[in-house]
């Protein structure tokens, strides 16, 4: 049974906006209506409790109340948040309300939304503050199953979603050990600042250092540079979003060693003075930005460990905003006024018991992100099957004639054409995320046909080959391949790659010499279902292609996408594709003028490369 797919709009019966009071008239903050921001969502689900408003505010101001039982979805600012209004709620300018229309489950249309958030993901605009439109939410495709079965889908997907939770609970509970630790052992450190003892950080052999801005970042294969989204609430180096930098930024004044102490020296007022502990995870070289500074200890007095911890205790007590200077929007804490800050000096042998507690439950913490890795990637590919059919399909199959009926009267319901289409059609006006996604999902297909353990996959023969499969197929993801040095090249390269290794579709390896090596991720066989749709009848010449050429080096590929873009001049121009006329091309382009020199580029494999193009058919012979 094939569900037809509507727009989520078709399926909505409104979509509310929502705003945020003035905080200069006191009485709008005193009633008894939650008012939610994005910062309210966690795990799922929505706390209220900090803010509330009264009727005024609401009426006053562009806030909305969305109706308890409907979805909230944060749009701007931490975009993909999602849950279930647990009352009915009041919302900032970052979230929408979506209010499912009568007969449709709001957890079930959540959940599929949940399934297609990399589209929205991939949508998102903005320099600074990141978002999506209310377009984009609006045209998101979503399977629609038959009432009964919408019930029995979300009845499984809250099953597995339980256990995540329990985990998230028993991973909260976990994260008040090292502080309960702290003060049982030392006392309150808020106290031990009042009392003035111990001795200012200055004193001890600690050595500070600044890191460095750069405006570059996400350069390929560049060098690793930490940043303020490095250290979480948790005071734990976080390294899902790594940022990197040109090697030429590479010193050792600005290197990162073992057990060095990261400090978050400027930021927002509520994050400056979260402090990690650097564990590098592998043998690259990482190095810090502006916003942090890097602590060294080789004091016998304090350990690393103890240090991180006696500071970012501090921060979890609001300290460190009362020796920052301040500007608009930002605050930070001097160097010199760090340096000033007297830290506690225990005794020897809680000295290492401490730093011992702190070394075990740091290694503690990584059992359970693994477990946590382990049970997300189940749900997700849960969350898929659902919405391909598969989890369903035997439960189906007893109640197939009912679902029927339902589906039946569902759609008169509605009233209202489905898309149809499991994407959007090829070669029609999609906006941004539904190309950054497909984009990803073709990349991800053509690595998983042409990678082996013993061959594996660099960027750059995937770029080519990324270009080459868009002509075959004649579908238009890139709207222009830009002329590089390496040959015609989608500039949102690293933009679509890291959706895909963010998705797990692809893992993205570190550098061995020239060669950058990809490989298919745990989930790509949700990224192969998008791409063959993407493809469609062209699927078996395709694959046919790539099976021939999975086998080449990336020079021939850089040569044959070159000059088959070189053709593609030329035809336009009325000109047939010969040496001549591709030399001419290429001469013209700055960028390619030193492939002429290569032997890649000479006459004979130009010819054979031309050669090659007709009998692929990407040229006809009259070209």
């Amino acid at each position: 049974m094939k569900w037809a797919e509507y727009p989520l709009s078709r399926l909505t019966e409104r979509f509310i906006s929502g705003g945020t009071p003035t905080t200069k008239i006191e009485e709008y903050w005193q009633g008894d209506i939650p008012w939610i921001t994005g910062a309210d969502f966690l795990d799922g689900e929505v706390t209220i409790g900090r803010r509330y408003i009264n009727k005024a505010a609401v009426n006053n101001s562009a806030t909305n109340i969305v109706p308890r039982g409907s979805i909230l979805m944060v749009t701007r600012t931490g975009v993909g948040k999602i849950a279930i209004a647990p009352a009915d709620i009041a919302i900032s300018q970052d979230i929408t309300g979506i209010v499912p229309k009568s007969g449709l489950s709001a957890k079930y249309i959540l959940s599929a939304i949940r399934n297609k958030m990399a589209i929205i993901l991939a949508a998102q605009r903005g320099a600074t503050i990141k978002g999506v439109t209310r377009k984009d939410i609006e045209i998101l495709p979503i399977p629609l199953a038959p009432p009964s079965e919408q019930r029995r889908i979300v009845e499984i997907l809250d099953q597995a979603d339980a256990l995540r939770k329990k985990r998230a609970d028993a991973d909260a509970k976990a994260a008040r050990i090292l502080p309960a630790l702290f003060y049982k052992m030392f006392g309150d450190p808020l106290a031990l600042i009042s009392s003035g003892e111990g001795v200012p950080l200055s004193e001890l052999e600690v050595d500070l250092q600044n890191g460095f801005a750069c405006g570059e970042k996400d350069v390929e294969d560049g060098v690793p540079h930490l940043r303020m989204n490095n250290i979480d609430d948790a005071g734990v180096l976080n390294l899902e979003l790594v940022r990197t930098v040109p090697f030429d930024c590479d010193t050792e004044r600005y290197r990162l060693m073992e057990k060095d102490v990261l400090f978050m020296g400027t930021n927002s007022e509520d994050k400056i003075g979260k402090t990690c502990l650097f564990l590098p995870p592998d043998e690259r070289t990482y190095l810090f930005s502006n916003h942090l500074i890097r602590l060294r200890v080789s004091d016998s007095r304090i350990t690393p460990e103890y240090l991180a911890g006696f500071l970012h205790l501090l921060w979890s007590k609001r300290f460190f905003p009362s020796i920052a200077k301040r500007w608009v929007n930002q605050s930070a804490v001097a160097q010199s006024s760090l340096a000033a800050l007297r830290i506690p000096l225990p005794g020897e042998r809680s000295l290492q018991m401490f730093t011992t507690a702190f070394q075990n439950l740091l290694s503690l913490r990584a059992q359970r992100v693994r477990s946590g890795e382990t049970l997300d990637q189940t749900f997700a590919v849960l969350l898929h099957r659902a919405f391909t059919g598969d989890l369903t399909v035997k439960w189906r199959e007893a109640h197939m004639k009912e679902l029927l009926a339902e589906m039946e009267a569902q759609a008169k319901a509605l009233d209202c054409p489905s898309t149809q289409s499991k994407s959007p059609e090829v070669g029609s006006k999609r906006h941004a995320g539904h190309d950054m996604y497909n984009k990803a999902a073709l990349a991800a297909y053509i690595t998983d046909r042409c990678h082996t353990p013993d061959r594996p996959m660099g960027r750059v023969k995937l770029a080519k080959l990324f270009c080459l499969v868009q002509q075959k197929a004649e579908i238009e993801l890139t709207e222009t391949f830009m002329k590089r040095a390496a040959g015609p090249l989608d500039d949102e390269i690293h933009k679509f790659l890291s959706l895909a290794q963010k998705s797990k579709w692809l893992v993205l390896l570190r550098g061995e010499g020239d060669l950058k090596p990809v490989k298919p991720g745990t989930n790509v066989s949700k990224a192969i279902e998008q791409a063959e749709k993407l493809l469609g009848p062209a699927k078996a010449k395709v694959d046919e292609m790539l099976d021939q050429m999975k086998g080449w080096g990336y020079r021939t590929l850089e040569r044959w996408a070159t000059v088959l873009d070189a053709s593609f001049e030329l035809t336009a121009a009325g000109q047939p594709a010969t040496v001549k006329g591709v030399k001419d091309i290429i001469q013209r382009h700055p960028e390619w003028v030193p492939k002429l020199s290569r032997d890649e580029f000479s006459d004979t494999n130009i010819e054979a490369t031309l050669k090659g193009l007709r009998g692929f058919g990407f040229i006809t012979n009259q070209d």
